[in-house]
């Protein structure tokens, strides 16, 4: 591809290639007369060599210009110039540097989440901006969002824009990636602010959890989730979220258009509402130390780093002190710790079993017995320490990945405790011939 890059398009030198689509290139450019750097889209010259399709690219391309060119925003991507008549004809646009969010929808790479509060703030902001000038964007997500490096958005690619005042694109069929579709447009109808209040909503799931909401093996069965299936709160897969969150993100992904805010103002103000009142979360820091030290124990061998942060925001970081009592036996258990750091002994009707370390679990088989899930021993600090708990209706929520993995590491877990007992009863084994032979 590097060897048919153009030296220069129009009066832009161009620098290197961005990226490239089914019906065009975007290059970095160069405007040396305004001394700062753009981006030009370009038709690909072979769509131009039959006419009919040659016009209807050329068309194409200005109604995108058009569009773009209604829109003076600080966070909406800046159209600057258009040639549809040159060959191949081309847009060049305020050229952003940094990365899609795109980035930061996997696990490992979250945002904290008042900065994703603020992000999809000044979305509103931008999607109101378009709305109030007639425009649907229809392709709202990660990939249309830019994060430049001074922590400011942009929102892009307004391509696919349906124009509510019958300018630019005015079809009602399905634009955009199906993931974020709105119901109504599944139905058929006509694009409204209201579906890309649904985009944004879904994108915010996404940015917070890691996890499409309406995630599924195949296009068909994502639109059936989409119009019939609520995704699980994401306060269920995140404990440091809000309930606020949840509510926010529900009324955001309603099936019907009317459930959701009447307009961005209201939806702008929901996510302000929500961010001025976030619990205090744990530091970066702080969440970073945890991780490194999952990293070393054995229990997460094979986990990939996705997979610990996954845990991580799974579960609770549950800190106790000497003394405290962290399972009582008898009782049903819910939920399962990994030590992190401390000592715990484990007792049984008052009598000490054993003392374990960091790196140990506890509390598991409640979880690998469904039938009868009740403690069989009591577990008490010996000293302060750190656990991570982890609930077993939280863990059935999780990704497939991470689910498959905690089933490796407790198979594992029963294989080695299987070997540690077999090894225990051949030496009590030995201990009872030595002792019957010298009697």
């Amino acid at each position: 591809m590097s060897a048919s890059r153009p030296t220069t398009i129009g009066k832009y030198r161009i620098l290197k290639e961005l990226g490239r689509g089914a019906s065009s290139t975007v290059y970095l450019g160069e405007d040396e007369f305004n001394q700062r750097h753009v981006a030009i889209k370009q038709i690909h010259a072979h769509l131009l060599r039959n006419p009919e399709t040659s016009e209807s690219y050329r068309k194409g391309l200005l109604r995108e210009a058009k569009i773009a060119g209604r829109l003076r925003h600080p966070h909406v991507v800046q159209l600057l110039d258009v040639d549809g008549d040159a060959n191949p004809p081309y847009l060049v646009l305020e050229y952003v540097s940094g990365s899609t969010l795109s980035v930061y929808t996997k696990a490992d790479q979250l945002l904290p989440v008042s900065q994703v509060l603020d992000i999809v703030y000044k979305c509103c902001s931008a999607l109101d901006h378009a709305h109030l000038r007639g425009l649907v964007h229809r392709d709202v997500k990660p990939a249309n969002v830019m994060l430049q490096l001074d922590g400011s958005i942009k929102v892009a690619d307004f391509g696919t824009a349906f124009s509510t005042t019958g300018e630019g694109t005015t079809q009602k069929g399905l634009a955009g990636s199906p993931l974020y579709i709105a119901p109504e447009l599944i139905r058929g109808e006509a694009p409204t602010h209201k579906s890309d209040m649904f985009s944004l909503g879904v994108m915010l799931y996404e940015l917070l959890t890691g996890r499409q909401p309406f995630l599924a093996d195949t296009e068909f069965a994502v639109l059936y989730k989409i119009g019939n299936e609520e995704p699980p709160p994401p306060s269920s897969l995140r404990t440091d979220l809000p309930e606020a969150l949840d509510h926010l993100i529900a009324r955001a992904i309603a099936k019907k258009p009317e459930d959701r805010p009447a307009e961005w103002p209201e939806f702008a103000d929901a996510v302000l509402n929500v961010s001025k009142n976030l619990p205090k979360s744990p530091s970066k820091d702080r969440a970073s130390e945890r991780y490194v030290q999952m990293r070393v124990l054995p229990f997460f061998a094979g986990f990939t780093d996705a997979a610990l942060w996954e845990t991580l925001r799974l579960g609770r970081l549950r800190e106790f002190a000497a003394g405290a009592t962290l399972m009582e036996e008898d009782t049903k258990g819910e939920s399962f710790l990994v030590l992190l750091e401390g000592r715990v002994k484990i007792q049984r009707q008052g009598a000490h079993l054993m003392t374990v370390e960091s790196g140990t679990t506890l509390g598991e088989m409640c979880l690998l017995q469904p039938d009868n899930p009740v403690r069989s021993a009591t577990a008490i600090a010996e000293t302060a320490g750190v656990a991570v708990e982890i609930r077993g209706d939280a863990l059935k929520r999780a990704s497939d990945d991470l689910q498959m993995l905690f089933d490796k590491a407790f198979i594992r877990l029963m294989v080695n405790r299987l070997i540690a007992a077999n090894k225990q009863l051949q030496t009590w084994a030995g201990l009872d011939v030595f002792v019957g032979g010298s009697t």
